[in-house]
């Protein structure tokens, strides 16, 4: 079971689950991939399922498991595809769509349960253990206290699909960070007002706008990436995730720093790319 422990002023809060500590591929056994078809047996027994066969075995597009080894009581696995490599930049939009059904339909699942959170971790850079492309779902008491980002102004607007547009906010903690969200100005004369929304609502049409702008978004960081040679020195890595309820949105924050002794130390987060800067960049991006 987790255990959650605050600190002394209540204000900073961390969770202890011993079961993280030896995850596979960490514990010097030989290796085969849980996530990959045939190999079905390897995780807890499925609780959702994209695609044909029966269940738990080979023939599915997209697989629901709960983690082995989980954060918080309710943590499942949500494995994008049976490819061992492929991921949302190389999919086809209809495997997109499908990984964001399969979110909403977790998340509409669990909702009353507790808070969930929705995140994919890509590459070992931004703390994946396993290789194979997967989203988690998390979910944190109601009475535990979460620090998640309101939704940021929509500035510096990098690419509009119909009722979605991507933007590197003012406040970007990341460099060339990029947030996702569903405006209600067709004109784009911004107000900042912004669709109050539940994520569970979205419907099928605004599923495929929602796959093509995350795809693109992820495409033109990869370009960044490749295309800097210090970037390019580790793997090319990201999260993104997605805060599901009122004003929802989702932030991809690309893995190309490393948070340092001052962000340790002060809380404060250094960004040298201005948000203004990356836009333009990633604009120019085909």
């Amino acid at each position: 079971m987790p255990n959650y422990i605050s600190d002394s002023t209540k204000t900073h809060w961390m969770v202890s689950n011993p079961k993280r500590l030896v995850r596979t591929g960490m514990d010097g056994k030989p290796f085969r991939c849980p996530f990959c078809p045939g190999n079905e047996a390897d995780t807890p027994p499925e609780i959702y399922r994209i695609g044909g066969g029966e269940a738990n075995k080979p023939g599915w597009q997209i697989r629901v498991v709960p983690n082995l080894f989980p954060i918080t009581e309710i943590h499942e696995v949500i494995i994008h595809s049976p490819e061992h490599e492929k991921n949302i930049e190389d999919f086809s939009l209809d495997q997109v769509e499908n990984i964001i059904k399969t979110y909403i339909n977790r998340f509409n699942f669990l909702k009353d349960k507790g808070k969930v959170f929705i995140f994919h971790n890509c590459s070992l850079v931004s703390g994946a253990s396993l290789i194979h492309p997967h989203s988690q779902l998390s979910l944190v008491p109601n009475d535990i206290p979460t620090k998640t980002l309101a939704v940021q102004p929509v500035v510096n607007i990098v690419e509009q699909i119909e009722e979605f547009v991507s933007y590197c906010p003012e406040y970007s903690e990341w460099a060339y960070e990029l947030w996702i969200t569903k405006i209600t100005n067709d004109k784009l004369q911004m107000t900042n007002e912004l669709q109050i929304t539940n994520f569970k609502n979205i419907n099928e049409t605004q599923i495929k706008d929602l796959a093509k702008i995350l795809q693109s978004s992820i495409i033109k960081l990869k370009k960044i990436h490749t295309n800097n040679s210090h970037y390019a020195k580790k793997a090319f890595g990201y999260n993104f995730y997605i805060y599901p309820y009122d004003s929802w949105y989702l932030r991809i924050i690309p893995r190309f720093m490393e948070r340092a002794g001052f962000e340790l130390s002060t809380g404060i987060m250094v960004n040298s790319v201005e948000a203004r800067e990356a836009a333009k960049k990633l604009r120019e991006i085909k």
